[in-house]
């Protein structure tokens, strides 16, 4: 449900007045439980919405009502478990939807499943119990709770392989990153932004599923995974450390796919759950063999660093400058010489000028020692004609604060930048 300025204060009195929320769910398991009179601030002092429990896990909405954020707790079933019973209302709504879509563009049922299950084998046991325990609670059967988990990487496949509808052949397929800190903010603070890109067009409709999902597993660290609902692989996340990690398609770099080796989505679940800074998760990630080839940008408190892994090899690049690193969907030169018989080389400037452009405006006087969360906001929607990175893939952004356990999240054209406090809720 899409909620603006005074339609929120619409959400606002209803939360108050009868608790329906924004996007109330069931379960097929009864009603979710719900203690005492329900309150439009939640408990834990986040400043979000409370909307539900179930349980023991708790929904909430950003203040706006626009983004839907859940607080799970307990085994890996059962937060599977409150995660369906939480939201299965929306989980079916975003099924039929997606489903319907790839239908209309000639994606089969069969593939659509075929897909779903290959993606559900390469994921760790703890996510296969993530999305079993969803199963159990949501509405959807088990085919249908894979489907929805994959429902964007086929969207996406579907997309790349037709450019439809209206892709341009040169706009560039795959997402940016920005690390600033020391002396590129304005008080040393480690700040960072990331797009999401694939193309707005087609992924708009489906920015209202657009979600955060915090886990607390007994077995290891809690973490945050932004994500549209259902998706339980990672590509942008937070952990109770401030550990923040955001994943770029490398497939230009390294077009290789090896088999039988884990999925890296479901690895920086494990990184999140047992890495507390940069160093820890870099060494956990060098000892991983990929399966395919990312530029993973990751973030602490004291600084950001680009790890560019490859299917044979994986490095920390040095930062662009001291206090700032750049990543788009290429290894950037130089290259060990040992790479130099399995990497290719990046596109032009002409191809895909997004590495240029970030570096060039991030060292101009207006941004270079003036970061802060406003001007990181602002750099992120430079369109890409106009010296920036923002272009027409463009899906949502999120801006991170490492010290503070925050982030920020924009889906753009379908709502502005939202405040989503995560400190108290990662305890």
């Amino acid at each position: 449900m899409k909620c603006r300025g005074i339609g929120c204060l619409l959400l606002i009195a209803l939360l108050l007045f009868c608790s329906a929320g924004c996007s109330e769910s069931s379960g097929s398991q009864g009603e979710p439980d719900q203690t005492g009179v329900v309150s439009p601030v939640d408990h834990k002092g986040s400043g979000l919405l409370f909307i539900n429990e179930y349980e023991g896990g708790h929904a909430y909405r950003t203040p706006s009502g626009t983004f839907l954020v859940l607080d799970l707790r307990g085994s890996w079933t059962g937060m599977g478990r409150q995660y369906g019973g939480l939201a299965g209302e929306d989980l079916r709504l975003f099924h039929d939807r997606i489903v319907a879509d790839l239908t209309s563009r000639g994606v089969s049922g069969d593939h659509q499943l075929a897909t779903a299950q290959e993606l559900f084998d390469s994921l760790s046991p703890e996510l296969q119990e993530l999305l079993k325990g969803m199963s159990e609670t949501s509405g959807l059967t088990m085919d249908e709770v894979l489907v929805t988990n994959a429902g964007m990487i086929l969207l996406t496949d579907a997309i790349l392989s037709d450019r439809l509808p209206g892709l341009p052949e040169d706009l560039p397929a795959g997402c940016s990153g920005i690390g600033v800190w020391d002396q590129y903010t304005e008080d040393g603070s480690v700040i960072f932004g990331r797009n999401w890109d694939i193309d707005r067009a087609s992924m708009r409709e489906y920015m209202e599923f657009l979600s955060v999902v915090l886990l607390h597993p007994d077995d290891g660290y809690a973490y945050a995974n932004i994500h549209p609902l259902g998706n339980v692989y990672l590509e942008s996340g937070m952990n109770e450390f401030g550990l923040f990690i955001e994943l770029n398609n490398g497939g230009h770099s390294d077009p290789a796919e090896p088999a039988d080796r884990q999925n890296t989505a479901s690895v920086l679940v494990d990184v999140l759950r047992e890495c507390r800074d940069v160093e820890e998760a870099v060494l956990m990630l060098k000892g991983i063999p990929a399966d395919l080839s990312y530029i993973l940008q990751i973030a602490d408190s004291a600084n950001a660093v680009s790890l560019e892994r490859g299917t044979l090899d994986a490095r920390v690049r040095d930062p662009d400058d001291e206090g700032l690193v750049i990543a788009v969907n290429h290894f950037i030169p130089p290259y060990p010489p040992e790479w130099n018989d399995w990497i290719q080389l990046p596109r032009t400037d002409e191809d895909d000028p997004r590495y240029s452009n970030m570096l060039r405006l991030a060292q101009s006087p207006a941004y270079m020692g003036h970061f802060n969360l406003e001007l990181m906001q602002e750099y992120l929607m430079v369109p890409m004609e106009e010296g920036g990175a923002y272009h027409a893939g463009t899906v949502y952004q999120v801006v991170a604060v490492p010290e503070t356990r925050t982030i920020w999240l924009h889906a753009c054209e379908y709502a502005g930048w939202e405040e989503i406090p995560l400190a108290s809720l990662l305890k």
